[in-house]
């Protein structure tokens, strides 16, 4: 037996041997990659920190100069030379470092305020030698006001992978801070994403899609494009609709199970998905697409039922927030002259990206808030994927992340698993909070 096993021995080392240096190459490999992307940080940060340090050193000169700190002139004795001494420059504190650049706080002078700054902007990135700086008012703290200095355009390339950050809230992108571009659902329920052709839209579309999908949410999608853009998601939606009958009857079974939410929160006594999640009842979360908007108002030769449908999306918007039904609406151009309900539908989608647009009524009905000339940069967006995002009073620039075609598709397969029929979600809700009542009884 003895000669047997030894025979065996080196043949059974022979076969495990390539999976072991496959195994060894590809951790090799991986802790290559993140030995390199961790040097990269690195670096960036001692950049940052460097150009930091030298714009302290000018600091108090370039307040000089540029009118932001108080100065005092001195004659010399006999009145025929002034002598300008710097009294005081404006207190920076609350330095904030990240790997694109930083920011810090600004305790204004008496007198100062916002404007002053904003017109620094420019003289402060040429000084500092950066690539962007923005003034940004404080309305929690009077008296103060934030800079935002930019030295590497985090935007030109994103790193960013669109995922789920926490129920409702998906990072599709990357912020001309450094920060994720976040669709925030608790606080927008319904989004709209407006740009002109080849702004990036079905790119940012996909990114949403591919946050959503690791998840249980559910994907609807009326595709009105002929269904060109569903088709490499096709495997994860629950439902797909390319014309205005079938978008129709979506809308029907969108409702009835709003309906049944409804009555299902009613029963729990509270008042969304949210307070529904935290007393232990789980409903999954419900996102419907559209792309194109203008298609639903449009009326064919054959269907006149633009003005049923866009009263249908009136009701969905209005009636569907708190049972984690969202709706997402793409297009060229949102403005009431596509049809009757559509500002009514604007006005309650509260959250807006604005991509590239080719007129400033465009940009106005997108980014009403803001002011005109902060409209204006709409208009010269240049690479796609490029959006403005407005946040209040204030706004910045971001950019969406970029997926091919195949790691769409795959992201479709690897996760096909999650889909789940109009039916089975229906019972899936019942069964749910029937569990729930049962337990509580039991209690």
């Amino acid at each position: 037996m003895n000669p047997t096993a030894i025979d065996m021995n080196p043949t059974a080392t022979a076969e495990e041997g390539p999976d072991h240096w496959a195994a060894m190459r590809s951790t090799t490999i991986r802790a290559g990659s993140a030995l390199i992307r961790g040097t990269i940080t690195a670096w960036r940060y001692v950049c940052t920190l460097l150009t930091l340090a030298r714009l302290g050193l000018l600091w108090k000169a370039f307040c000089a100069a540029t009118g932001l700190a108080i100065q005092r002139t001195h004659a010399d004795q006999y009145g025929t030379r002034l002598h300008t001494t710097v009294h005081a420059v404006p207190r920076l504190d609350r330095y904030r470092v990240n790997a694109h650049g930083w920011t810090m706080r600004v305790r204004l002078r008496p007198g100062q305020h916002l404007g002053q700054y904003t017109e620094a902007a420019i003289p402060l990135r040429h000084t500092a030698r950066v690539q962007a700086v923005k003034a940004i008012e404080l309305p929690e703290q009077p008296g103060f006001l934030e800079l935002r200095i930019l030295r590497r355009d985090p935007l030109v390339r994103v790193t960013e992978r669109p995922r789920e950050i926490e129920p409702g809230r998906l990072a599709v992108g990357a912020t001309e801070t450094g920060d994720s571009m976040v669709l925030d659902f608790t606080e927008h329920p319904h989004y709209q994403l407006i740009g002109a052709t080849g702004s990036g839209k079905s790119m940012l579309l996909s990114c949403v899609q591919a946050a959503i999908a690791p998840t249980d949410g559910v994907l609807v999608f009326w595709d009105l494009k002929f269904g060109i853009e569903a088709e490499a998601w096709r495997e994860r939606y629950t439902e797909v609709a390319v014309t205005q009958r079938e978008v129709l009857a979506s809308c029907g079974r969108v409702l009835a199970l709003a309906e049944q939410r409804a009555a299902i929160l009613r029963r729990l006594g509270v008042r969304n998905v949210a307070e529904a999640d935290a007393a232990g009842v789980h409903l999954r979360r419900v996102y419907v697409l559209v792309d194109e908007v203008a298609e639903l108002a449009h009326d064919h030769q054959t269907d006149k039922i633009a003005d049923q449908l866009l009263r249908e999306l009136l009701r969905i918007v209005q009636l569907v927030r708190a049972m984690g039904i969202h709706v997402i609406l793409c297009g060229q151009r949102f403005g009431s002259d596509l049809g009757k309900n559509i500002t009514s539908i604007r006005a309650q989608v509260s959250g807006r990206i604005c991509l590239q647009v080719n007129d400033p009524q465009t940009a106005e009905m997108v980014l009403g808030g803001l002011a005109s000339e902060d409209q204006k940069r709409a208009l010269t967006l240049i690479r796609p994927g490029m959006a403005i995002v407005q946040d209040g009073q204030q706004w910045h620039y971001a950019r969406c992340s970029y997926l091919t075609t195949v790691e769409i598709r795959a992201l479709a397969a690897a996760h096909a698993d999650k889909r789940i029929g109009w039916d089975e979600l229906a019972a899936d809700d019942q069964l749910t909070a029937a569990i729930h009542t049962r337990q509580e009884t039991a209690r």
